[in-house]
């Protein structure tokens, strides 16, 4: 008979990149970034459950896509910490996704991280924060960010996290299509083949940002990854293009890799905009969030 010791409800929340710089491919074939990435109030839900005997990690998760096997980064996260321990603990997770896969909201980052943040809390802090962060970075480039889970800048490969204020006060709403994404190698590869790129300013962004202003900060958002994908991903066109014809004037950003888009909206704005994607727009799925901090 299995004794079950602790059980855990946690909540791991998505972000959306506010402007996302990539440069040329070093030697190593990864990519160094330049980024403003801010935690949105969308979370998945896990329950966890540790157990005092030996065992291994077992997942189950409501989106039937996602494997629950050692390709899940929940298992990856789990190698990781017990990585120097010879015996590792039988623990369950039950992972509710409210996040959308392949749409540039770092869902499973954020899963990884907080996963990482749980074991850590449960076994005494082994860990401190600058260890945890370099455990995150040898599980993901997104992962590090949600060890803070603060809005920041986040370079290099994804291993620098320097928080920044926001006071931005605008709701937000994000704009998924629901029968295609974009897998990051596609974005990346796309990306690649780019004959020159945009650079959003982050000087000026974390300024507006600081100063809560959204009318200013729209003109220096730019993102690397959705300038390739735009040329190589019909559907990415179209969806854009739709986007920005339903809804003159506003403006609609990609995050991360994609393939969910997003734009700011006042209290004012919030309702007449989301019933015009709803009723103009095909195949998507609509959700509205804040930034939190």
């Amino acid at each position: 008979m299995r004794i079950s010791l602790n059980k855990y409800k946690i909540f791991s929340n998505a972000k959306i990149n506010i402007g996302l710089n990539v440069f040329q491919k070093e030697s190593d074939g990864y990519h160094n970034i330049d980024s403003i990435m801010a935690p949105i109030d969308l979370s998945d839900e896990m329950n966890v459950t540790f157990y005092s005997n030996l065992g291994d990690l077992r997942i189950e998760c409501s989106d039937k896509n996602i494997p629950t096997d050692e390709r899940n980064i929940l298992y990856k996260t789990y190698k990781a910490f017990f990585e120097d321990k010879k015996e590792k603990e039988k623990i369950d997770i039950i992972l509710k996704k409210n996040i959308p896969s392949e749409a540039g909201l770092g869902g499973g980052s954020s899963n990884a991280a907080f996963f990482l943040k749980l074991l850590n809390k449960h076994y005494g802090n082994v860990y401190n924060e600058s260890e945890l962060q370099e455990l995150a970075m040898k599980i993901g480039s997104d992962v590090p960010f949600f060890i803070k889970n603060k809005t920041a800048r986040v370079s290099g490969k994804g291993n620098k996290v320097e928080i920044v204020e926001n006071n931005l006060k605008d709701s937000i709403i994000l704009i998924k299509p629901l029968d295609f994404g974009v897998s990051t190698k596609e974005a990346y590869e796309s990306f690649d083949s780019l004959k020159e790129v945009k650079y959003a300013d982050f000087d000026k962004i974390i300024k507006n940002l600081k100063e809560g202003n959204r009318i200013a900060l729209e003109s220096n958002i730019e993102n690397s990854l959705e300038q390739g994908i735009l040329k190589t991903d019909i559907n990415i066109k179209m969806l854009k293009m739709t986007l920005n014809s339903v809804i003159s004037g506003k403006k609609f950003f990609m995050s991360g890799s994609g393939s969910t888009y997003y734009t700011f909206v006042t209290e004012l704005e919030r309702s007449q905009i989301e019933t015009r994607l709803k009723t103009f727009v095909d195949n998507i799925k609509i959700i509205i969030c804040k930034t939190i901090n």
